[in-house]
């Protein structure tokens, strides 16, 4: 009997065609596995019952993949495609199927005992693993901030998976997505009452992930034997940032990192890759390598890069024969409160008052330090967040995220001419929230409104340069699309009339 089962696979790496190939071999059966882009074949030639079989022993022992997006049996396929080959691209990916780990733990006797001394007396333990040193820690709030306080990113390492939903509000794609091979980086959301010292997070949510190494599943298993069940850890000097993802219906959506997605071959360039800023700057940006991706560099398109990390935020365009334009600009402005204020206040008479007033009513605000390495969206947030009374970027966002509500207030998203760009106003933005806080509107309103409002300025000025330069395409792009609120309401708007682009292969953002 010959079957043929396709695999949507969404990279070109070839470390899950090996995972088959080694199943393929357990199970004697007659088949071969074969790699092209986009997509994995497993091709039968065997007798029906041994290829159940084998669909049983894929349901017990093939992992997850956040690449997959489905599986399906197929009546034949293109033959003249070209397959995949080795590029002799070597991962930085240990392959953590369950007998690699079972494995691991059986062949590997390591002695933890001054590591987690260390940590038991609420120390801090300098561990070093496959892709370099991390810094290991009980939660506790103080520890914490004084990391965060340094620049560093706080987060989660699970050493016990049976323990989760203890912890957390967890869904199945939560777990699933947790457990695939690429063991990436999830953000969860604590459970009512479980982080309320706030010993793991500032906030209700944190980015967590379960051993991704050899060295880290050993140390993993000796904590958990001695009552570790999670420890919160700070990258101190590694190779390669993890991948944070996330998910919508549609797919999994990679938001940053670099570990087990490159070095990576590309199949539009033919040339190989190390990292994600590497391959972003060969295309000239986000937008323009989400163009190549999808094929559509020759075709009028509107492109939305927003990111929190950068400074090139805007809203452009791309006509085959003109090239790419920004039409729209998100501005750089100063991380200053006071500079702010007074940028405010010079706007009109009713502005200066509302600062006036405001500052009385919250004279806390004018003290409040924002941070000076911050650029464009964030140094926009972290205003926001300060006029709220909140500390960081991250907690307005988290607080938007930690609501139920289906709709919010009307947040000024305008714009304003400087040297003839149209660049967003910021003033009017932050006005607007200052208004309605001192008419005391709650904070979690505000800071939900100011997500769905930024949807509805992608998508009124999307729609308007799309239906000018006649284009079908919209590509979103940039990690400000990692936030649930912005990314579903914008989708939900602009798929009406629009074919959606969002990056697939590749990370939101460098």
């Amino acid at each position: 009997m010959q079957l043929i089962y396709k695999i949507e696979f969404n990279t070109t790496n070839l470390y899950f065609k090996y995972i088959i190939e080694t199943l393929i071999n357990e199970a004697q059966i007659s088949a071969s596995c074969k790699q092209y882009k986009d997509f994995i074949l497993i091709i039968f030639n065997d007798q029906e019952k041994n290829i159940e079989n084998f669909f049983l022993l894929l349901e017990k022992k093939l992992p997850m993949s956040i690449f997959i997006s489905n599986s399906y049996v197929v009546d034949s396929y293109d033959e003249t495609l070209e397959e995949i080959e080795n590029f002799n691209i070597k991962q930085n990916l240990t392959l953590l199927t369950n007998d690699s780990i079972v494995k691991i733990i059986r062949e590997n006797q390591i002695d933890f005992f001054n590591d987690i001394e260390k940590i038991k007396n609420g120390g801090v333990s300098r561990f070093e693993t496959h892709n370099g040193l991390k810094k290991l820690f009980l939660p506790n709030k103080i520890k914490r901030e004084e990391f965060e306080n340094k620049g560093y990113e706080v987060k989660l390492l699970i050493t016990d998976v049976t323990k989760l939903d203890e912890l957390f509000d967890l869904n199945m794609r939560d777990f699933q997505l947790l457990c695939s091979i690429e063991r990436p980086l999830i953000k969860l959301k604590f459970k009512p009452l479980k982080n309320a010292n706030k010993e793991f997070s500032s906030t209700k949510f944190i980015y967590a992930k379960i051993p991704d190494d050899k060295e880290t599943v050993l140390f993993a298993k000796a904590l958990k034997e001695n009552g570790f069940n999670y420890l919160l850890y700070v990258n101190d000097d590694v190779y390669q940032d993890g991948l944070k993802v996330t998910y919508n219906k549609e797919q999994n959506i990679i938001i940053s990192g670099n570990k087990g997605l490159f070095p990576k071959y590309d199949f539009v360039s033919r040339k190989k890759f190390n990292s994600s800023k590497e391959y972003f700057n060969e295309f000239g940006g986000v937008y323009k390598a989400t163009l190549a991706q999808s094929a559509k560099r020759l075709e009028p398109s509107v492109g939305v890069y927003f990111s929190s990390t950068t400074k090139s935020s805007s809203i452009s365009l791309n006509i085959p024969t003109k090239g790419q334009k920004e039409v729209i600009v998100i501005p750089n402005i100063r991380n200053s409160i006071t500079n702010c204020f007074d940028e405010i206040s010079a706007i009109d008479e009713h502005c200066s008052r509302l600062i006036t007033n405001f500052i009385r009513k919250y004279p806390e605000v004018v003290s409040a330090i924002v941070p000076t390495n911050a650029k464009g969206f964030e140094s926009i947030v972290n205003i926001c967040a300060k006029v709220l009374g909140l500390n960081s970027a991250k907690e307005f966002e988290d607080l938007a995220l930690d609501t139920n509500l289906k709709s919010g207030i009307q947040i000024d998203m305008k714009l304003i001419k400087v040297n003839k760009l149209n660049v967003l106003d910021y003033r009017k933005t932050v006005q607007s929230m200052m208004s309605y806080k001192m008419a005391n509107v709650d904070n979690q309103t505000l800071a939900y409104s100011f997500y769905e409002s930024l949807s509805e300025f992608i998508c009124n000025y999307s729609d308007e340069i799309a239906k000018e330069i006649k284009a079908k395409d919209i590509v979103l792009c940039g990690n400000m699309f990692a936030n649930s609120i912005l990314l579903s309401k914008t989708l939900k708007t602009l798929s009406k009339n629009y074919n959606i682009i969002l990056p697939i292969e590749y990370p939101l953002d460098y």
